[in-house]
């Protein structure tokens, strides 16, 4: 049950609106999940009520809640009125919006991780990233965040996080999917799935497993991908998910070649980037420790011209 819960609250984490219709949560087929993440406080009833609601009982008017005086003290202290079925009472839950506490959430990750005593929880970006505090493994410390929506959000979020934090210094707890992260501007960084270290308790998250995403190496060693977007932070190319360590003239000599945007340059242009005297210099000298990055990402004519592979000229995402 407890994973059902979990899986449920990360999808509702990756809505845009942290509001639901009454409707929404009784036709979802998964009324006991949102009962139960009501019952611990992940989700509440907002204080507005829904414009309308389906008729409970015919499920084909549309009909608008009320307050109901003479019911107030009772469980059903609503009311509509349906064309076909007359007056229906209605308890609370069926005519209130319901609302996502993301805030509350990351208190809930920061207690669970012990942070809360020393740290306060801060909005790094409303709604989306919030800075949780700071963990200490194996004599290194990590600053732990929690996200939503990173997917949505990675270009306001990359940069921001490299103000903050180092890649590999950080622990990004998210309800976001990590295969399409990824694929973006934060794969450079330590994505943990929320759903593999917390476990719903009553009133907050129990909070497991966390070691292991920091004993292993960074997830993009996880992925197939074959790209330059990494030269910068890391100085690697990746070539099937396999992290190639650069040398300070490889880095050079491909940071040229973007720099170009497809465009080609000539030899001379690249030894005076290097350093090196035009008529001593041999590219070959440069990639010879580094072939297969050569072959994969870089193309080249007759007359001394180079560039990047088209496939590779935007994919960086800096």
């Amino acid at each position: 049950m407890n994973d059902t819960n979990l899986a449920e609250l990360c999808r509702l984490l990756e809505v845009d609106s942290r509001t639901l219709s009454p409707d929404a949560v009784w036709l979802s087929g998964q009324q006991p999940e949102y009962l139960h993440l009501q019952s611990v406080g992940a989700l509440t009833l907002a204080q507005e009520l829904a414009l309308s609601v389906l008729c409970p009982e015919c499920c084909s008017e549309s009909i608008r809640p009320e307050s109901s005086i003479d019911n107030a003290h009772l469980a059903y202290p609503y009311r509509a009125y349906c064309m076909d079925c007359g007056w229906i009472n209605l308890a609370a839950v069926q005519a209130h919006n319901w609302q996502l506490q993301p805030q509350l959430l990351a208190r809930w990750l920061a207690g669970g991780l012990g942070l809360l005593a020393r740290y306060s929880v801060e909005a790094v970006i409303p709604d989306v990233l919030w800075r949780l505090g700071e963990i200490e493994h194996r004599r290194k410390r990590h600053t732990v965040f929690f996200g939503r929506r990173l997917a949505a959000h990675a270009d306001a979020v990359a940069p921001r996080l490299s103000q903050l934090v180092a890649p590999g210094a950080e622990v990004i707890i998210t309800s976001s999917d990590i295969d399409s992260l990824l694929r973006g501007a934060l794969a450079d960084r330590r994505l943990v799935p929320l759903r593999a270290v917390a476990h719903i308790r009553k009133h907050g998250f129990v909070i497991e497993n966390l070691d292991a995403f920091l004993a292993g190496s960074s997830p993009v060693a996880q992925t197939s991908e074959t790209s330059l977007r990494l030269i910068h932070t890391r100085g690697v190319a990746l070539i099937g998910g396999q992290e190639i360590d650069l040398s300070p003239q490889m880095y050079t000599f491909l940071k040229v070649l973007e720099d170009a945007d497809g465009d080609e340059v000539h030899k001379r242009h690249i030894a005076e980037h290097l350093g090196i005297e035009v008529s001593t210099f041999r590219t070959a000298d440069i990639v010879k420790r580094h072939k297969q990055v050569y072959q994969t990402f870089v193309d080249k004519d007759d007359k001394g011209h180079y560039w990047l592979r088209p496939e590779f000229i935007t994919i960086e995402g800096r």
